[in-house]
């Protein structure tokens, strides 16, 4: 028998470290578990001796961290579930991740993975390591990872942490597809017109003066929409760059965000997919960090620095004063602008029943649910309408340009 050193997670969430005697690294690995601990290395005595430190270096990890942005979040979601996977069939930490390097297709993550794994070589935690890439792994995550460190529920962590970043990016490639058909319309109407009256009209135009005739009301308003194109083309390129820079410089300002963010959650049509949206994204991160036993206090700290929206963050600030007062959560979910009726009442029921975390993912998904449909609404109405606004367009500059001719060909007989 050999001597294998390992590092583990007690019951109690403390790391301890030992050595047991086994033929091999599995029935170490097993030797570990049946201690009743979770492990996180398991080595040669001898390995472990021939490399105590930590192989990497300064100018290798400015390497990695030069390369972190943008890693996607798809790739983050795949390294979650195959790491989870590795974990539940049960090799220990460090094994797992070598197995992810090895074999990860983006080579941003090979590099991460590899730091991440260093670090538990030299006896260091997962979720240090985490914090260490703030760029590629959110606070959401690296909190939830310490609980699991400490609760010895590491693996089922960081599944449901899989689970939740392939139902954002799933959200969010839904909305991409949705929106997708309609705007692609929208631009390719919009070069016809401009085609049509930049190069089309401007050919016509010389006919029209030789008929020594007054044009039709139709006529008359698409050639001085034309002149006035060709003519003061540069004024609207102009003033289209003005209003970007405008927006721009207004989305830098904390009271710019906070008007366009409130406009958000006013325009109809727009507020319908809008508030759904990120109230769903608040609740499924809160309730996911309170499952897996995240204090309310610090939870709901970390869902507010991720709050995209400035009246969402404040409601959570609201939440957070409140909580510390010693009130309800529920009690400051009271700004219709941000919350709908149901999700209050949800969330105060779960309070009652001290299942708070689980109401809060049912109001996720309830909210989830809110968008897609609501897209699909959206959707079947925005085709027909742009298909008769196009036409309606396109019928108005051929009629226009038919009248005159037919007027004159009336005329002549």
């Amino acid at each position: 028998m050999a001597n294998f050193c390992y590092k583990a997670i007690s019951a109690k969430g403390k790391t301890v470290r030992g050595v047991v005697e086994a033929d091999t690294e599995r029935q170490a690995i097993a030797s570990v578990r049946e201690k009743g601990l979770v492990p996180l290395s398991v080595e040669s005595a001898s390995a472990s001796v021939a490399n105590p430190g930590m192989p990497s270096s300064k100018s290798s990890f400015k390497k990695i961290l030069e390369s972190l942005h943008p890693v996607p979040k798809t790739a983050v979601a795949a390294m979650a579930r195959q790491l989870a996977t590795l974990l539940h069939a049960g090799l220990p930490l460090d094994e797992a991740l070598a197995s992810i390097c090895a074999h990860d297709d983006v080579s941003r993550m090979q590099g991460i993975v590899s730091r991440l794994r260093d670090r538990i070589m030299a006896g260091g935690d997962l979720a240090d390591g985490l914090a260490e890439f703030p760029n590629v792994f959110s606070s959401t995550f690296v909190t939830m990872v310490r609980a699991g460190e400490a609760s010895g529920t590491l693996e089922l962590v960081i599944e449901r942490f899989a689970e939740h970043i392939e139902q954002q990016v799933a959200l969010v490639r839904k909305v991409q597809a949705t929106l997708a058909y309609p705007i692609l319309m929208l631009f390719v109407g919009i070069g016809v017109v401009i085609f049509l009256l930049t190069f089309v009209i401007p050919k016509v135009t010389q006919i029209f003066s030789d008929m020594g005739r007054a044009l039709p009301v139709p006529t008359q308003i698409l050639l001085a929409v034309s002149d006035g194109i060709r003519s003061g083309w540069w004024i609207i390129l102009l003033l289209v760059l003005c209003i970007m820079i405008g927006v721009w410089r207004m989305r830098r300002t904390e009271g710019g965000k906070r008007y366009a963010h409130r406009l958000l959650l006013r325009l109809p049509g727009i507020a319908g997919i809008y508030r759904p949206l990120i109230v769903g994204h608040m609740t499924r991160t809160l309730g996911m960090l309170l499952k897996n036993g995240v204090t309310l206090l610090k939870a709901l700290h970390i869902v507010k620095s991720v709050a995209d929206n400035k009246l969402m963050a404040q409601a959570i600030q609201n939440m957070i004063d409140g909580v510390q007062a010693g009130r309800d959560l529920s009690e400051f979910m009271n700004d219709p602008l941000v919350f709908p009726p149901l999700s209050r009442q949800m969330v105060a029921a779960g309070e009652r029943s001290g299942q708070l975390g689980e109401m809060l993912l049912w109001v996720a998904n309830d909210s989830e649910n809110r968008v897609a449909s609501r897209l699909q609404v959206v959707t079947s109405l925005m085709e027909p309408v742009m298909i008769l606004l196009l036409g309606g367009i396109v019928g108005f500059v051929v009629i226009a340009i038919i009248l005159p001719i037919f007027e004159m060909s009336t005329l002549a007989g």
